[in-house]
């Protein structure tokens, strides 16, 4: 059973992630709200797609630096959503190849992509918290910076599609498909998070990890905001 100060930790931590800017950046506010063109959908969609498609390289570096023996159990049900369960099909990088040709967008255009100066950034920043930070600072840019604060973040990117593209919900089912299963993602992760955070100083290096990834989050907003919005 986790201890007091773990679980009350937790909810302390989870307060701090939704009230952090990223979660509720202008970017995000902007395109759920503004009318937003097809080519500027397109240029946050092929952007972010070099996010999603790295995500399960995060998740590997991770996995070997975790004490637990039971690690690769209890995340099972994360790589397996992951990697699409019984069907490659089903991948998340698939499903999000599925937005962008929804979007007009010819299978080459995601494979020569100019990288914005904080999509790049996100990226690095996220495999080296993963490669050579500390285990607790990689779980928790891994888990909760991500994991939990995915869902209210997506919120706002399937308000703007619905409002300014004509897709059926399959072709962004990437986004919500995330809503609901980053909910089960992140009790996944705080399971094993409960274990290791019963001390200030775990506590500590956990929620560096965690402020570490949300401002590559917000950086990469930033990035966002000034090329889709100028």
């Amino acid at each position: 059973m986790a201890s007091v100060e773990a679980v009350n930790f937790l909810k302390s931590l989870e307060e701090e992630i939704l009230h952090h800017e990223a979660v509720h950046h202008p970017f995000l506010k902007r395109f759920a709200t503004e009318p937003t063109s097809i080519a500027q959908i397109q240029t946050f969609g092929l952007q972010h797609y070099q996010l999603v498609k790295v995500f399960v390289n995060y998740m590997t570096n991770l996995l070997p630096k975790i004490p637990d023996q039971d690690a690769a159990a209890l995340f099972r049900k994360v790589f397996d959503d992951e990697f699409g369960q019984a069907t490659v099909f089903r991948s998340h990088p698939a499903l999000y190849r599925n937005f962008l040709r929804g979007l007009g967008l010819p299978d080459e255009a995601w494979g020569r992509v100019q990288l914005i100066p904080e999509t790049a950034s996100f990226i690095e920043g996220h495999l080296t918290l993963t490669r050579d930070a500390d285990f607790l600072v990689s779980l928790g840019a891994i888990g909760p910076a991500h994991e939990f604060s995915i869902p209210t973040m997506f919120a706002y990117i399937v308000e703007g599609i619905r409002k300014n593209t004509g897709l059926a919900e399959k072709d962004f089912e990437y986004f919500t498909l995330h809503i609901i299963e980053d909910k089960e993602h992140a009790k996944v992760f705080n399971a094993l998070i409960e274990r290791h955070v019963a001390t200030v100083e775990n506590q500590k290096r956990l929620r560096e990890g965690v402020l570490l990834s949300l401002n590559h989050r917000r950086r990469f907003w930033d990035g966002l905001l000034r090329t889709v919005f100028g």
